[in-house]
């Protein structure tokens, strides 16, 4: 049995770059449409801070980093809403 090998970042970076304008490499482009998409008006202050923060943790947009942070705290507030209910269970079946 033949074992495969890892490609290393550094090596699949350099295919991909040789092999990028090379349009015989490519499949068909396709389109893709998103669903359900929402805007959200922040304030310009509120905009620049979160460019400010989105550059310190290295994404590449802040749009990207605010839809992060929504989700994480989105989650938070799941377990949290889940533990309460648990909690409001166990003392109201004393």
């Amino acid at each position: 049995m033949k074992k495969k090998k890892k490609l290393t970042e550094e090596k699949i970076d350099e295919i991909v770059t040789k092999e990028a304008d090379d349009l015989t490499r490519w499949e068909e482009p396709i389109l893709v449409k998103p669903t359900n998409v929402t805007s959200i008006r922040l304030s310009p202050e509120t905009i620049r801070k979160a460019k400010y923060l989105a550059k310190i943790h290295k994404f590449r947009g802040y749009q990207t980093w605010l839809k992060q942070i929504i989700e994480e705290r989105i989650r938070l507030e799941e377990v949290i809403l889940t533990d309460l209910k648990q909690e409001f269970r166990k003392d109201s079946s004393r």
